[in-house]
């Protein structure tokens, strides 16, 4: 097979037009060369191949050097082309949530999201605190034994939460289970304002549930993820329920 070939094509496959790939693939095999060389073993005009040089060099494919008032282009190291992908990838990546964060924003259709590692979920956490507004109010299903938090942060993330919460007056409203109050740190409800009720016995809680703002939450530290969805009809709904609960259970 000519490997010739298969670059030519895998580099069309990446972006590059056919001229592209071939002075590309001709620097490649030279090293160093004027246009002039270039031109003749890409087999195409000399102004053409500059101007793709120009472009190259832009892109930080080639380099140019000046030797006695001559442009001499060098190739750059294959790892470029790699690096030049994997930038754009990541810029992709930053692009994809930024844009996630925009999409169907202000109609109300469904949106979900999945965070699954430490870094990502903490991200949510501290982004999600700090859109809400001023004196809002948090709803949450708890299970103080289960340890859902202390598994994914650390205390001094906790705490910086729990100021943030403090800093905007908001105001948390906790469900938690059967005989798990007092398990709760004195020092963790004293740092926030918050209202926590005992559920009934008979109901079993091992997650977390959060309803903020119009973002319904699932947490879970045991397996490290947190399942969004954002949707004011589905988050009204399950407020439903949680308000049930409420008044169903016993202050603390």
């Amino acid at each position: 097979m000519n490997n010739s070939n298969v670059i030519t094509r895998q580099l069309k496959e990446l972006g590059f037009n056919d001229n592209e790939a071939n002075v590309y693939v001709a620097l490649t095999r030279l090293g160093e060369a004027n246009a002039t060389n270039i031109a003749k073993k890409a087999d195409l005009p000399r102004t053409t191949v500059i101007s793709i040089l120009q472009k190259l060099e832009k892109e930080k494919y080639i380099s140019i050097q000046k030797y006695k008032g001559k442009s001499i282009f060098w190739i750059e190291s294959p790892q470029m082309l790699k690096n030049a992908f994997l930038n754009r990838a990541k810029l992709a990546d930053e692009l994809n949530d930024l844009l996630t964060d925009m999409y169907h924003s202000e109609i109300d259709f469904p949106y979900a999201k999945i965070y699954d590692s430490k870094v990502s979920i903490k991200a949510f956490i501290e982004k999600t605190i700090l859109d809400l507004g001023k004196k809002s109010e948090i709803y949450t299903i708890e299970n103080p034994n289960a340890g859902n938090y202390s598994k994914i942060v650390s205390e001094e993330f906790f705490y910086h939460m729990l100021n943030l919460k403090k800093e905007k007056g908001i105001i948390t409203r906790s469900l938690v289970v059967t005989d798990s109050f007092k398990n709760i740190h004195p020092k963790k409800i004293a740092e926030q304002s918050i209202i926590i009720r005992e559920m009934p016995k008979s109901i079993e809680f091992k997650a977390s549930f959060w309803i903020i703002g119009d973002i319904l939450v699932l947490f879970s530290g045991k397996y490290q993820f947190i399942v969004a969805v954002k949707h004011r009809l589905i988050t009204q709904s399950m407020k439903s329920i949680f308000d049930f609960l409420w008044n169903v259970s016993k202050e603390n």
